[in-house]
């Protein structure tokens, strides 16, 4: 995968951005404004443009358009290097269409790069979801695996499938669960397979990272918590012939992987039941960080990294070794903040560029 860094940026229509024209840095890019004007709206803007998706919840064309613009369209407009090379990349979306060109060459499926965003209230949804939790590993998971991504999309399938016909009954509501149930096993097996494997290899960068970041000695560790792992699929079949009944009553799937959980534990300890906010936080920053360093081990390249206010649950220590560390990397990194002090601290980062927005607009 070639992971391509964002030189320039120019949105028109896209919430409440300006017609500007960012230009950025391959290293360490700062953006300041206070809060409501637009800061969050530029890294989506590089978001939607490298994931094909915003980053915010159940957000679509109609909630990201700017209502007083020109006109009824939104139109992102980039370019992209890696190197000593430059190619252009755009968006234009209407309420009907999305159509993205690459060199203005009308391209379906391709984006030049992948971007991973921080989010400064996820730290606490991953401690206290399930839900949350499982959703953001497999979507990272998604991102450096493209076969559990379709397997993960043809489960999700079968399983709303599956809860339809439990939901509907009728007299052949067990014949039809057998032929699903067949193709459900087969996903499910490779699927917690693949989920496995991921924190295994997550495993192997988490606790190396907390102590690059932290300057602390930690062990951070991950585990599936499946009764599924290891199970091949005619064992995952069986199990459903067996839960048949119960689930004909429940009208619904009560068991499978789409219910799974992941443990986050901080020296041997659940990290949500035993540590600090604080601990929290760096213990998820470290997460990510390891995420992106095993990006880096599978795809040779890094991800452009966005991170939107972070300094919230750390102390001023904690965010300094944090910045430290981000300037030891060598991937881009969008980083805003409203925090005076934090602000203070990122101006002082040698060779880094500066924002400045207002009202959308670049000071």
């Amino acid at each position: 995968m070639d992971c391509w860094k964002v030189k320039k940026l120019q949105a028109q229509n896209f919430r409440n951005l300006g017609k500007d024209v960012f230009e950025f840095s391959t290293g360490i890019n700062c953006i300041f404004g206070q809060n409501g004007n637009g800061k969050t709206n530029l890294l989506e803007a590089v978001y939607l443009l490298t994931n094909k998706k915003s980053f915010r919840k159940n957000t679509g064309y109609s909630q990201m358009i700017n209502i007083e613009g020109a006109s009824p369209e939104i139109i992102i407009q980039s370019a992209f290097e890696n190197e000593a090379e430059l190619i252009a990349y755009s968006l234009r979306m209407t309420d009907e269409l999305e159509e993205r060109y690459l060199n203005n060459v009308f391209e379906k499926s391709k984006t030049p790069s992948t971007s991973v965003f921080i989010n400064p209230f996820d730290s606490y949804s991953f401690h206290t979801s399930s839900t949350f939790r499982r959703q953001w590993f497999d979507s990272h998971l998604a991102l450096i695996d493209k076969e559990f991504k379709q397997v993960l999309g043809r489960f999700q399938k079968a399983i709303r499938f599956r809860n339809s016909v439990l939901g509907m009954g009728g007299r052949n509501v067990s014949a039809q669960l057998r032929a699903i149930d067949e193709q459900i096993a087969e996903y499910s097996s490779l699927l917690t397979r693949k989920r496995h494997e991921f924190l295994h290899d997550l495993n192997q960068h988490i606790t190396p990272t907390f102590k690059a970041i932290f300057s602390e000695e930690h062990k951070l560790e991950l585990d599936l918590d499946s009764m599924f792992v290891h199970w091949d699929a005619q064992k995952i079949f069986d199990f459903y012939r067996h839960q048949e009944l119960i689930d004909i009553k429940a009208q619904v799937t009560q068991v499978g992987i789409h219910r799974d959980d992941f443990i986050f534990s901080f020296d041997g300890l659940n990290a949500f039941e035993f540590c600090s906010l604080g601990q929290q936080k760096m213990a998820f920053l470290s997460l990510i960080f390891a995420y992106i360093e095993l990006f880096r081990y599978k795809f040779t390249s890094y991800p452009i990294v966005l991170i939107d206010d972070v300094s919230g649950e750390l102390d001023s220590q904690r965010w300094k070794k944090l910045i430290t560390y981000l300037e030891t990397k060598k991937f881009q990194v969008l980083i805003s903040t409203a925090n005076e002090n934090f602000r203070q601290e990122l101006e002082r980062i040698p060779e880094s560029k500066k924002f400045f927005i207002e009202h959308g607009k670049l000071k």
